[in-house]
């Protein structure tokens, strides 16, 4: 399992606080981990939260799906749905939940980190599908490793607002990315306190890797093609964004970097036509 060494675990838990795992998202995970785990056992956990249980029947009834009748039935839900799809659903709405708003600051945009967030998880997943680099990294755990790529700025912004602001203005001062401005305000960037979280929620460990490397390299192959990955999913988000950066420059690859994909100029242009097109849901 990835972690961070101990100094460095230690500084963060100095500094923020990482909130603990929401009980649904253990129960779900529990039944995901179970040789054992079926839809049914899901669904009576879903059914105990009516928010997530809104946005399952929301999803199995969308276009994506097709179905000729609508469902509403949350066992039936989830035996279309399957556990995988659960889980990420479920991820996806505690984060959100437990992330989705923060103090203001001027010039930072939270709305807009979430678009880009799920910008990047679309572009992630359509990584994972498509290229070499991809390294094993599956398209659900790709998609999850998007939506939280950030989620540490959400937590230092909750729990260091003032030193946060000061990590913008120096970004912005000295025309650095954000990660770079936060490594020197707090000993630590934002992708550090994600991989923390992911940890702490007992994400996958390919996701825990992805979103802890995805600003610094990791001491492993593995584990660094898992963060470029992600960098290059943010940096194809950004793309997507069309120039708006949501209040602060982003640590972005460049163009010989992106070409370790192994992709071609017009599969890249694909993915971020289809980021652009995505909208953030909450």
């Amino acid at each position: 399992m990835i972690t961070t060494t101990a100094e460095l675990e230690d500084l963060i838990d100095s500094t923020v606080s990482i909130p603990t795992i929401p009980t649904i998202l253990t129960e779900i995970t529990r039944v995901f981990n179970s040789p054992d785990g079926s839809a049914k056992e899901a669904a009576a956990v879903i059914e105990k939260d009516p928010a997530i249980a809104t946005r399952l029947l929301r999803l199995v009834n969308s276009s994506f799906y097709g179905l000729k009748n609508p469902v509403s039935s949350i066992n039936l839900a989830c035996s279309i749905l399957g556990l995988k799809v659960i889980k990420n659903l479920v991820v996806q709405a505690t984060v959100l939940q437990t992330f989705g708003s923060g103090p203001d600051i001027q010039g930072f945009d939270v709305d807009w980190l979430w678009d880009h967030s799920f910008k990047t998880a679309v572009s992630c997943r359509a990584l994972a599908e498509k290229s070499p680099a991809a390294n094993g990294l599956q398209k659900d755990d790709a998609y999850t490793c998007g939506l939280i790529h950030d989620v540490g700025k959400m937590i230092l912004l909750d729990s260091q607002t003032d030193r946060f602001g000061e990590a913008l203005r120096l970004a912005r001062s000295h025309n650095i990315p954000l990660a770079k401005a936060e490594a020197e305000t707090f000993g630590f960037n934002h992708a550090h306190v994600g991989g923390v979280l992911a940890n702490r929620w007992k994400l996958a460990d390919k996701v825990q890797a992805a979103v802890m490397y995805h600003h610094s390299p990791a001491t492993n192959p593995e584990d660094w093609a898992r963060g470029f990955l992600v960098k290059a999913a943010n940096t194809l988000a950004h793309l997507a964004a069309d120039g708006s950066n949501g209040g602060y420059r982003g640590d972005l690859c460049d163009g010989d970097a992106l070409q370790a994909l192994g992709l071609t100029q017009d599969e890249l242009a694909a993915i971020v036509a289809t980021a652009r097109e995505t909208r953030m849901e909450k």
